[in-house]
């Protein structure tokens, strides 16, 4: 586990280093967009550090906090209205109701309606598979929380909640990348899957496939 934290850790670097631009333009939109993106790195780091500490449950309830912030910061680009956008935008203080915006599952069923996003839904939909309702378990503490808490976090199950992390993790990396509006900067972030494979969850067999064009790549 402390060896797969610090391969993440350097993975999050390598993905900030990578799309450290600013915004393709100053509108509100690309700005609340990226600042819902970066929240969701954050949380992904508060999840490691969690992790680390020895307190995986609380890690795990965080992991939803940085899918529902990427997947805030997709539907802000390419489906929220000006005025929601404009209510993401404000101070608290403005004392701006949040009715008007929607939760998760309506943030879902709104995106097979923008052609952009047919590459992405499936991949969110996958992560929402993985154990949604145990994951609501660790953020409302019911049963499965309280199991854990009482009897211990087994290892592979912390590993694999680390990995798919960092999956979010990268995809927030390529909306990000998005949002700079330079050429190719996707490119560069998907790179970071040939040298970081090991951090992220994929069947074994992709694994081994993005492992050898790694190791082939550094040979020649």
């Amino acid at each position: 586990m402390e060896d797969l934290l610090n391969r993440s850790a350097l993975l999050s670097q390598a993905l900030l280093s990578t799309v450290d631009h600013p915004a393709a333009n100053h509108s509100t939109r690309l700005l609340a967009s990226m600042n819902a993106a970066l929240l969701s790195l954050e949380h992904a780091e508060a999840l490691r550090t969690l992790m680390a500490a020895g307190m995986a449950s609380s890690a795990v309830a965080l992991f939803r906090c940085q899918y529902e912030a990427f997947t805030r910061s997709v539907w802000i680009l390419h489906c929220a209205n000006d005025e929601q956008v404009e209510l993401l935008s404000r101070p608290p203080e403005a004392g701006m109701s949040e009715k008007g915006l929607p939760m998760l599952s309506k943030m879902l069923e709104a995106f097979p309606q923008v052609p952009f996003l047919d590459n992405l839904l499936p991949h969110l939909i996958e992560l929402k598979a993985f154990g949604w309702s145990s994951l609501n378990s660790f953020v409302h503490a019911g049963a499965p929380a309280l199991c854990r808490s009482r009897d211990g976090f087994p290892t592979p199950l912390a590993i694999n909640v680390v990995r798919i992390s960092n999956n979010m993790s990268m995809l927030a990396g390529q909306h990000l990348a998005i949002l700079t509006g330079i050429p190719d900067l996707q490119k560069e972030v998907l790179r970071l899957n040939e040298t970081y494979a090991g951090c992220l969850l994929f069947d074994e067999e992709k694994r081994r496939a993005i492992e050898a064009a790694s190791l082939s790549g550094q040979s020649t």
